[in-house]
């Protein structure tokens, strides 16, 4: 009743972000949340520059979701929004997303939500709808540390790369497998590196051995392995992404859409591409 009455307030918005996006869907979409910090987190996690916008509301929590449906989907916007620590009407927050979030961010989880557990086996909204937790699939936990390291360097800030990348090398140290305590090294090597520079440097390494390791434990859900062909002066690197679209973590938005996908692992199965 609520989504019925409030779509019709959020109509004159639906142009404007359109205009801004080719072969733009706009949706009125659920997402849990408590106050402005939740808010920023929401919009950051749900907002990509030529692929998607989200606002959302505090009051309602609802979020006006506008996307280009020929390079992302409502799915892959959502389920960012639950790996930032959001439940949402198609995917729950993982548990440990969720214990990350300031006190004042963590939001009152629906029952079925608070229930997960470790078993992978996830409670969905409904009993039927997808569960965004990292405990489907040993690797999935990984995969959310890598992507947010990834997605710093896509950002170009050599300062907000250190975090995220000490906390991937954590999580792979914990994992006995061989392959991932070389990522680890690598993931730390990353989080000690300076510079911009060095620090994509030092991520194509870490990438390969985060590649091996995600071959050889499936992950719950789609995984790209992506190319660049110009970075390290033409030789070319590969890094892993949560999503189709190609955002270039070695150029940034210097060249931001180059490269291609190479391999998608996971979701529906393994599925080889071609690429130049």
């Amino acid at each position: 009743m609520k989504i019925t009455f409030l779509v019709p307030m959020l109509l004159p918005m639906w142009g404007i972000a359109s205009a801004q996006l080719p072969n733009a869907r706009t949706e009125t979409v659920r997402i849990e949340g408590n106050c402005d910090q939740c808010k920023q987190t929401i919009e950051t996690a749900g907002t990509k520059k030529g692929e998607a916008t989200l606002s959302w509301d505090a009051d309602t929590h609802l979020a006006e979701l506008t996307y280009d449906a020929t390079t992302t989907s409502a799915d892959a916007v959502l389920k960012r929004v639950a790996y930032a620590g959001y439940d949402n009407e198609r995917y729950l927050a993982p548990a440990e997303a969720y214990a990350a979030l300031d006190n004042c961010c963590q939001y009152e989880r629906a029952p079925q939500a608070a229930a997960l557990t470790a078993d992978g086996q996830g409670t969905t909204h409904g009993g039927h709808q997808p569960v965004a937790t990292s405990q489907q699939s040993p690797i999935d936990g990984v995969l959310h540390a890598y992507f947010k390291l990834k997605d710093a360097l896509v950002a170009g800030d050599a300062k907000s790369v250190t975090a995220p990348a000490t906390a991937l090398a954590k999580q792979l140290g914990e994992l006995s497998a061989p392959a991932a305590k070389q990522a680890a090294t690598h993931a730390a090597a990353v989080a000690k590196a300076k510079t911009l520079d060095d620090q994509r440097n030092r991520f194509v390494l870490l990438s390969e051995h985060l590649y091996s390791l995600t071959k050889a434990n499936t992950p719950s859900s789609a995984v790209y392995y992506q190319h660049c062909p110009m970075y390290n002066k033409g030789k070319g690197a590969n890094w892993l992404s949560q999503e189709k679209a190609i955002r270039n973590p070695y150029y940034g938005e210097q060249m931001l859409t180059c490269g291609s996908v190479v391999e998608t692992l996971g979701g529906n199965g393994a599925e080889p591409h071609s690429h130049n």
